[in-house]
């Protein structure tokens, strides 16, 4: 109940509120009888904070401002003095302070009991409490028996409809996805979120939502809705019910704890089956299904089988900073959802950093771009609100769907190459790796060192810094500057470290000959390091 309301009771006849008249809407959730200055130990929002004078008596002026000041920071609800016993007449300074902090003053009957007024407040407050609970059981139920049906989310938002007379609007907000009661009130362009101070019987965050139409704003009450997947969800309540009275807060606790309930049963779903996908394109790209019936059951299942044409992308997507770890799957989902519009039929394998992308196209045209891949990535590298990382991608041949294997190693062999810091932030193609095919078609990487020049062999065996210098020379074309920044070095370090190379082991990368010899050494070194 609020002050109004409390001053109906028998035991109020007689009083006059003397100060804050214009904040009798102040809520009373219980009394207590004054006995100490220390307020700050016991009192509670709500009060009604009951005395004689007589506990104040010993304060100065600062000593009430502070006791006051107090008062209005907790929250209480009013302040009532009896007078007869300490004071005949309530003090003007008293009458000044609740003034000044919008605190309703009353001034008690001289004739009334202090157990006649707590027993008014308190019972009236544990009869509204009873109920309220009796309400709130029914609300229970009635929601109980609801999620019994495993309502839809336009089910349950038709209910809050039907309950509260209002709009409902359901978000989420990281894909931008509404469902609403009213289409048109659904269709906002933007919209800001204000917390609320908490309230009793509220567990969840309440929020002031103002929503961006195209020629007005509205105001709302929004709810967020508790889920275990990071993704913020909304319940929007709209027009006036968006100031809720207690019996229909605790109806849209229990509404929302029923769309949690329902977010984490589509989870869940989606979560069986994006496992589920994610071994079957394993399985597809490891050649597990040994004959074509299963294949083709296969791509049926993941909903890739209406065209000739496959490929397969590969995106390493590394975070720059450790602490983004549990951001790594936030990452793939972006990069995931804007492979997908623009190549529609794709399904995904997830290794740790690395996504693999199946694509099922119909012929050359609608293959995969690599520059669009590229450009893509680009545009996620700039998004605010995505974790910094870096890439590597590689594309595959096209191959029919009974050679997907071919191409998980074409790309794994690539990626393997060339995965490293000399190839950050890039997208390849198979098809355009040219002389690096032949290395990567070795079944035996191992058996390719052989084909390294023995001096560049002696020179890796010997002084791998220097071996790492005049590889990074070859990879920055013979950019002393470049290769010196990367190297953390001082160019004459460098020019003096290339010179020992020529000296002492006879390679000279000024020549075309000797720099073909390290940029392929040291690839294939790589290759069978990796294989």
């Amino acid at each position: 109940m609020n002050v109004k309301e409390m001053l109906t009771l028998p035991s109020f006849a007689g009083s006059d509120v003397i100060a804050g008249e214009d904040y009798l809407d102040n809520e009373i959730s219980s009394a207590m009888i004054l006995e100490g200055a220390d307020i700050q130990n016991w009192g509670k929002r709500g009060q009604l904070i009951i005395s004689s004078y007589f506990a104040l008596m010993n304060l100065d002026e600062n000593g009430l401002g502070k006791f006051f000041r107090t008062m209005s920071t907790i929250g209480i609800g009013a302040f009532a003095i009896k007078p007869g016993r300490a004071v005949d007449e309530v003090p003007h300074k008293i009458v000044e302070l609740c003034d000044d902090f919008d605190l309703p003053l009353i001034r008690l009957s001289p004739s009334v009991k202090y157990e006649a007024i707590l027993s008014d407040v308190l019972g009236h407050v544990l009869d509204s409490n009873l109920t309220l609970l009796n309400r709130f059981y029914e609300s229970h139920q009635h929601v109980m028996a609801l999620a019994l049906k495993q309502p839809s989310i336009p089910y349950i938002l038709n209910t809050i409809k039907n309950s509260l007379h209002t709009e409902a609007t359901y978000l989420d907000a990281r894909r931008d996805r509404r469902i609403g009661t009213d289409a048109a009130l659904a269709e906002f362009t933007g919209y800001s979120f204000t917390r609320r101070d908490p309230s009793p019987y509220q567990t969840h965050a309440y929020f002031d939502a103002k929503l961006l139409y195209t020629e007005e704003t509205r105001d709302a009450l929004a709810i967020r809705i508790p889920s275990s997947d990071g993704v913020d969800y909304y319940l929007i309540i709209h027009g006036s019910a968006s100031q809720l009275s207690l019996v229909d807060t605790m109806f849209v606790e229990n509404i929302v704890s029923l769309l949690q309930i329902e977010i984490l049963k589509q989870n869940a779903v989606k979560q069986k089956l994006f496992y589920q996908n994610n071994n079957t394109v394993h399985d597809l790209l490891l050649g597990r299904f040994t004959t074509r019936e299963r294949i083709d059951s296969a791509l049926t299942l993941l909903g890739v089988d209406r065209c000739p044409c496959y490929q397969l992308l590969l995106v390493r997507a590394m975070l720059e900073d450790p602490s983004d770890t549990d951001r790594q799957d936030e990452l793939h989902q972006a990069i995931r959802r804007r492979l997908r519009s623009a190549y529609p039929g794709i399904v995904w394998y997830v290794n740790g950093d690395r996504l693999v992308i199946l694509h099922n196209f119909r012929s050359e045209l609608s293959g995969i771009d690599v520059n669009e891949v590229q450009r893509i990535l680009e545009d996620l590298h700039a998004s605010s609100t995505l974790p910094l990382f870096k890439h590597f991608a590689v594309l595959s041949s096209t191959v029919d769907r009974y050679n997907l294997p071919v191409t998980n190693n074409e790309i794994m062999n690539a990626y393997r190459f060339f995965d490293d810091s000399s190839f950050e932030n890039v997208t390849l193609r198979f098809d355009d790796l040219g002389i690096y095919k032949l290395l990567l078609a070795a079944d035996d990487p191992s058996r390719l060192n052989g084909l390294i020049d023995p001096r560049l062999q002696r020179l890796h065996d010997e002084n791998p810094d220097l071996f790492r210098t005049a590889v990074t020379l070859c990879e920055h074309s013979l950019n002393f500057h470049e290769t010196a920044e990367e190297l953390f070095l001082h160019p004459k370090t460098v020019r003096y470290r290339i010179d020992r190379v020529r000296e002492v082991y006879g390679v000279d990368v000024r020549n075309s000959d000797d720099f073909l010899q390290v940029i392929l050494a040291d690839k294939i070194i790589a290759l069978s390091r990796k294989g």
